[in-house]
């Protein structure tokens, strides 16, 4: 049979191979979509730990809030009830997640009006600026939890979902802008929640499509036009937004790149020239730096900005302050952190140097425990010549093997013999014995 590559690719890339029964997908997505007992309750104990996870930038309390937040449910639902033609499904999918979503900011709201801890942390800030990257995370999420859903045995596919997608947090930073009266942080942190909602609702549907599974028909094909139609403008319409804040992220992280380059390949390497601080503000496209050191006169500042186009900071304005006469109220705030920082990465290092010297010492401490004093070489040759007179020359040291996860820390003494004659067998097992009983309950290597 020649070889087909059609062939071989439906049969690698196959999705109806280990596909649940349709009536065990249908009942598994309608148990997700329903907000009420069990699921209420969970959804009220994710909001908190995310909350408290937020609050306190750990990441592993928003994992596991993430882990065991029910959201997925009724977006999934809704994605479903598209792709089937089920309208009473996405109806109740739509309904109960915006049960979920009121229930999230309330909750999440009060958490954070009470708490004492009001300052935004790196994991908090992380979900007030969506961009395409988050749309695309959505997309190919909600596709692997769509494959997931509909498998004999799922595996690990839907906590991974869960966790890549992050619905819960975007929610419970809303509910902090809400409470804080940091609108922004609000509205960014809600259209990350809309994306993934559009995007992982898309990818449900889908995937949905592609599978054999019943679908119900509409009464003429305008209804059902109209309900594509739909879909696909929402999705239009959430991702052109995230693209434009994806490419002013892009613009301002190369810009910042390259500002930094020109500061570290012009001005850092200038013989007798500090720089005390720098402010970079790609939304603006300016640098304004604050130097210390030798003067620069005007010819030597004019070179300088006319390398900025060199470094792709064409039209960028670069603003040079030179002396401490020069400092104003930003730029001695700028100066107190860097060296505040400074400070810190001092003591962090220092710290890391105490911590391995410390272990250092320990484990000297330990082999020292472990390796008492050796009899005296001299001595045990004597002794041993008596009871065994070919032996001629006899030294002794220890050999020592440090902890390890499994294994103790231990020690063995090794014995490095020279013989008139060598020994028999016999004499040989007899030897190593008394030096067995001689040397202790140490193990024993007998070198030869």
């Amino acid at each position: 049979m020649p070889f087909s590559i059609t062939h071989f690719l439906r049969d690698r890339f196959i999705l109806t191979a280990d596909m649940a029964e349709p009536d065990e997908i249908r009942t598994d997505v309608e148990a997700g979509v329903s907000f009420r007992g069990t699921n209420l309750w969970v959804l009220i104990f994710a909001i908190v730990i995310a909350s408290v996870g937020l609050n306190v930038n750990s990441t592993a309390a928003i994992t596991g809030a993430m882990l065991i937040s029910p959201l997925m449910g009724p977006i999934v639902g809704i994605g479903f009830g598209a792709a089937t033609m089920e309208v009473p499904l996405m109806r109740r999918g739509l309904k109960n997640l915006l049960l979920a979503m009121v229930i999230s900011l309330a909750v999440s709201t009060i958490y954070f009006y009470l708490t004492p801890l009001s300052e935004a942390g790196s994991e908090l800030l992380a979900r007030t600026t969506p961009n395409t990257w988050d749309v695309l995370i959505a997309l190919f999420g909600g596709a692997a939890g769509a494959v997931g859903l509909t498998r004999r045995g799922r595996g690990n596919v839907i906590p991974g979902v869960a966790i890549a997608t992050a619905l819960m947090p975007p929610l419970c930073t809303a509910g902090y802008g809400l409470a804080t009266g940091q609108w922004n942080y609000c509205s960014g942190a809600m259209y990350l929640f809309f994306i993934n909602c559009v995007f992982i609702c898309l990818s449900t549907f889908l995937v949905v499509r592609l599978l054999p599974l019943p679908r119900r028909t509409f009464v003429d094909d305008a209804t059902a036009r109209r309900v594509r139609v739909s879909i696909w403008t929402l999705a239009v319409l959430t991702a052109a937004p995230s693209v434009y804040l994806a490419v002013g992220i892009v613009r301002d992280t190369a810009f910042n790149h390259n500002a930094q380059q020109f500061i570290e390949q012009e001005l850092i390497r200038l013989p007798g020239t500090y720089v005390l601080t720098r402010r970079i503000k790609p939304e603006e496209r300016s640098l304004n730096l604050l130097l210390a050191g030798k003067y620069l006169d005007r010819p030597a500042m004019a070179a300088l900005t006319r390398k900025l186009p060199e470094y792709g900071l064409r039209r960028a304005k670069l603003t040079i302050r030179q002396g401490m006469a020069q400092l104003d109220s930003a730029t001695a705030q700028a100066l107190r952190t860097n060296v505040l920082e400074d400070m810190r990465n001092r003591d962090q290092q220092a710290y890391t140097e105490y911590e391995a010297r410390f272990a250092q010492l320990q484990q000297q401490m330990a082999n020292q425990q472990l390796a008492p004093s050796l009899p005296n070489a001299l001595q045990v040759l004597r002794e041993a010549q008596i009871n065994f007179p070919q032996v001629r020359q006899l030294g002794l040291s220890q050999l020592i093997r440090p902890a390890t996860d499994s294994l103790h820390a231990d020690t063995t003494v090794v014995v490095a013999v020279r013989y008139k004659q060598m020994l028999k067998p016999a004499e040989q097992q007899r030897f190593s014995k008394w030096l067995q009983a001689r040397l202790g309950p140490r193990p024993v290597l007998l070198a030869e």
